[in-house]
């Protein structure tokens, strides 16, 4: 029998044996009124998806799970729980990885072990600008059994005691607790441990825009949670979404 999650009484559970995607059925959850820390949580899905479309493999034993959140920022802040979301990630992983797992967070959304990619975020809401968010989804896959080729997972690591509920667990209490800091403190102490983390910091990076790719040195994220970029001229650019790869 799978291992079922602990929960504290404020992070409401839905577990499903197979959805098409957690986000999609959260959303609709979120539409309904499902209150703040509801928990969508899917053993299959049939039709993940990533940031820009891009298709999630769902391998049997991962964890595929949505989150609720309705915070009071408007649209244009939503991104900085995709760091905050991150940054669970990486301080709940860490604590079963062993020494040789390098973990690693590239911008704005995925997780690396040894410069693969192990787990990403998606964030969703319907509002835009500076219009409140009614409520924003949180989307997270980690691969805990099994992994797509040029990906890992856990259990290529050596962690094979652990299953995709108890990562629920413990990354569901994670993301309550920061999520209090974030209101309380605001964003600054979430990027300062997000930074600890960073990828490729001061190393050269490819970003790809809608119109154009860039390429320059990675120099972090700015309060806002934008990178920023400098260019091989030295002027600087901060960028609020694009896809980075390596320079």
């Amino acid at each position: 029998m799978a291992y079922q999650p602990k929960l504290p009484e404020n992070i409401g559970l839905v577990e499903l044996a197979a959805v098409g995607s957690t986000n999609d059925h959260a959303k609709q959850l979120a539409r309904n009124g499902y209150p703040a820390g509801t928990v969508v949580w899917a053993h299959e899905q049939t039709a993940g998806r990533g940031r820009q479309g891009n298709s999630w493999t769902s391998y049997p034993g991962n964890l595929y799970m949505s989150m609720i959140f309705r915070p009071d920022v408007n649209a244009s802040q939503a991104g900085q729980l995709s760091f905050m979301a991150s940054l669970a990630l990486a301080e709940v992983l860490q604590k079963w990885l062993p020494d040789s797992a390098d973990v690693r967070l590239k911008w704005p959304n995925d997780l690396l072990l040894n410069g693969k990619k192990a787990a990403g975020i998606l964030l969703e809401t319907e509002a835009k600008g500076v219009q409140p968010v009614p409520w924003i989804v949180v989307g997270i896959g980690v691969n805990v059994q099994g992994a797509p080729e040029g990906a890992v997972s856990l259990l290529d690591f050596g962690v094979d005691e652990v299953e995709a509920g108890q990562v629920l667990e413990k990354l569901a209490q994670k993301l309550f607790t920061l999520q209090g800091i974030w209101k309380g403190k605001g964003f600054a102490p979430i990027r300062d441990e997000w930074l600890k983390y960073a990828h490729n910091i001061g190393g050269k990076i490819n970003v790809r825009l809608p119109k154009e790719e860039l390429q320059g040195r990675f120099l972090g994220i700015d309060p806002g949670g934008a990178l920023e970029l400098e260019l091989e001229d030295g002027t600087r650019r901060s960028i609020s979404s694009g896809e980075v790869y390596a320079g």
